[in-house]
């Protein structure tokens, strides 16, 4: 069969799964108070970070230590348009796409000539100068102190067709539409000819040259495509009421990566189970340490030395992660 003929049926595969989880999502979200609804909203925004990890890490082989830089990217670019020129957010996300797109196109040239260590050194060192750049053009970016930027209130026609939400729920209604898009391409993505191609490259660059497979220029359409969700991620995550350095940290890249880890690297899926895993974790780490006497100081450290703990015994155990036996029984 020809790939023409099997594009309706990725296409009907991954509009089924993208409403699967509309559905489920505000289904659960609906049985949540507002605390948790934030959560949900954190979890669809890292989702769609992993989800550029996945693509980039898992399908195409180009390890990344710094996709919480191109999130900042997204981030910093909405916050600007919104606070500066008064832009709404549903046309300053879109745009601040754009902007991370370009971003990994330039980092995508550089990642053409390398490979392994010296391209996570790469990205890592981008990720640890985003505070240097704030801080070096304090008038446009603030700094430490940040942009403060939010996701704002609901239209009046939303709130005469549905009700009043939350200001939390209204979190989550705005950041569903997004990661459902961010799903359906990603999954339309891996399904395709150049998704079969990148695994290719990931696989054994000299042999997809062999067949034809032009890997450089590969490499500069996965860091685009990648950064594009990284970009959409840090947009949406800004809007949570701050853009600054601290919101995108070093750690911010290091965590859509563990997620990545611990639910499968190579699977949309697992990217979802590894996202619920890395927010709800220290909230589910809290609830047990309440039957013990521990002091403040040792709970504190108690989440991120659990998550190392897991991200250790899953790379020894089950490389594949937690949707690993899912990913090899539909690849």
């Amino acid at each position: 069969m020809s790939s023409t003929a099997k594009n309706p049926s990725i296409i009907r595969r991954s509009l089924r799964r993208t409403i699967f989880f509309i559905i489920a999502i505000l289904a659960i979200g609906s049985t949540f108070e507002p605390y948790n609804q934030a959560q949900l909203a954190v979890v669809l925004i890292y989702f769609i970070g992993v989800l550029s990890v996945t693509i980039l890490t898992g399908i195409s082989g180009q390890i990344s230590l710094g996709q919480g830089a191109l999130m900042a990217v997204g981030g910093y670019s909405t916050a600007l348009l919104m606070t500066n020129y008064s832009v709404s957010l549903w046309i300053a996300v879109p745009a601040s796409i754009v902007g991370a797109g370009i971003a990994g196109a330039l980092l995508g040239i550089a990642a053409a000539r390398l490979s392994g260590p010296y391209l996570a050194g790469t990205t890592l060192v981008i990720a640890l100068a985003i505070p240097t750049i704030a801080n070096r053009f304090m008038s446009v970016f603030k700094g430490d102190e940040g942009l403060p930027v939010d996701v704002g209130y609901p239209p009046s026609w939303f709130t005469n067709l549905f009700g009043e939400p939350s200001y939390e729920e209204w979190q989550l209604y705005v950041a569903l539409p997004f990661a459902a898009i961010a799903l359906f391409f990603a999954s339309n993505l891996l399904l395709s000819r150049t998704g079969r191609m990148w695994k290719s490259i990931r696989d054994h660059e000299t042999a997809a040259a062999l067949a034809g497979v032009n890997y450089s220029r590969q490499k500069i359409y996965v860091f685009i495509i990648a950064s594009i969700f990284a970009g959409l991620a840090g947009a949406l995550y800004g809007l949570r009421g701050l853009v600054g350095p601290s919101v995108y940290p070093v750690a911010l890249s290091l965590t859509l990566l563990t997620a990545a880890v611990l639910g499968g690297i190579r699977s949309i899926f697992g990217a979802f189970i590894g996202t619920v895993i890395v927010v709800f974790l220290p909230d589910w780490i809290d609830l047990v340490l309440d039957n013990f006497e521990l002091s403040e100081q040792v709970s504190n450290f108690m989440p991120a030395l659990i998550s190392s703990l897991l991200l250790i015994l899953t790379v020894v155990i089950n490389p594949a992660g937690v949707a690993g036996g899912h990913h090899h029984k539909h690849k």
